[in-house]
């Protein structure tokens, strides 16, 4: 009930009688919540997702394309996001019901071998960038609840993850696929599950797209492919070091610092983001254009972690501040994870 507890603090509930009244509505959530979990939906083997882009750049998106993009992978959404959903409410809460249900529902899509069919190719290739982002978001998830995983699901679970893992991986074995951010979000997934399944081909596999993409980051902080797109060179900017700060912080998990590595680069890459969310004029002077400016993105919650990183967190205030951040490619409640921390630690 500690939401609560900070809402009335806060003002936001400012009678106690209405406090008593929304604890009561919470407990009965709480008490519904143990109920045993709905079925999951079916999985689908095969993915057909639509790209959006109008222009060379990818930097103007068509309406119409967005909606029908946004149509053809709701289920997938969906799913990923109830299983993000449950396993923060464990990592909030420590009970072991919503990590049941997410354990199920990850069950039941590795039996159906779920996403390890055909990649439709429509007008791009979206459909592998789905199954990428699919995998960064349930890897998360379930080394976030796979502490309560008993021997037989973790058998099922961490085979199908381990299969996507190298199904994302063999699509960047084509040189022809240009490894800009897209390639750091599909490492995200593959360094995700090599942590979460102990599998250390994997890891040893993430950690050297990691390495590439802390090599791409030049002395001013900028990211030559990423430069190339147009208005939204500052948003491809942040969104590629999203999956780079995730990947040092599962290090972290691992015992390992990579913020250091080719010489502090994230630092460069982060700060000059965080500027220019303040002042764009650097990435307007750089790219050419004026850059497309509006609400900071979810994928932005990355500035959870790294405030805690750097010697200089004032920094990140004001990105911060925009907060709290929830992004379902990215795990789920990423401040939550960041100040409770990616797994769960025992309670003194």
């Amino acid at each position: 009930m500690q939401w609560l507890s900070d809402r009335y603090r806060n003002g936001t509930v400012r009678s106690p009688c209405l406090f008593l009244v929304l604890a009561m509505g919470w407990l009965g959530a709480m008490s519904a919540q143990a109920q045993p979990c709905e079925a999951a939906p079916p999985g689908p083997r095969d993915i057909r997702a639509i790209g959006f882009y109008t222009d060379k750049a990818s930097s103007i998106v068509d309406p119409e394309l967005k909606r029908e993009s946004q149509q053809a992978v709701a289920g997938l959404d969906s799913f990923a996001g109830q299983v993000v959903h449950w396993s923060d409410d464990y990592l909030r809460s420590g009970d072991p019901q919503p990590a049941a249900c997410a354990l199920q529902w990850l069950m039941a899509w590795a039996r159906d071998g779920a996403m390890l069919g055909q990649m439709i190719r429509v007008n791009n290739n979206q459909s592998y960038y789905t199954r990428q982002w699919m995998l960064d978001a349930l890897a998360l998830a379930y080394l976030k609840v796979r502490e309560q995983a008993d021997a037989a699901q973790a058998a099922v679970i961490a085979p199908w993850l381990e299969q996507l893992a190298l199904a994302n991986l063999a699509y960047w074995d084509n040189p022809k696929h240009r490894r800009n951010n897209l390639y750091y979000w599909g490492g995200l997934g593959v360094l995700a599950t090599g942590l979460a399944t102990g599998n250390a081909a994997l890891w040893r596999a993430g950690q050297e797209i990691y390495q590439h993409g802390v090599g791409d980051i030049e002395t001013d902080g900028r990211l030559s492919f990423e430069m190339t797109r147009g208005r939204r060179a500052l948003h491809y900017h942040g969104y590629a070091l999203a999956p780079l700060v995730l990947m040092a912080e599962l290090a972290r998990l691992h015992g390992e610092d990579w913020y250091g590595e080719n010489h502090h680069a994230i630092d460069r890459l982060a700060r000059r983001v965080a500027q220019g969310w303040s002042d764009a004029s650097w990435f307007t002077e750089q790219a050419g254009v004026p850059q497309e400016l509006g609400a900071i993105g979810a994928h932005s919650g990355w500035v959870e972690f790294y405030r805690l990183r750097t010697p200089e967190p004032t920094a990140f205030d004001a990105m911060h501040a925009q907060g709290p951040f929830f992004d379902i490619r990215l795990g789920g409640n990423l401040t939550l994870m960041a100040a409770q921390g990616m797994v769960r630690t025992p309670r003194p």
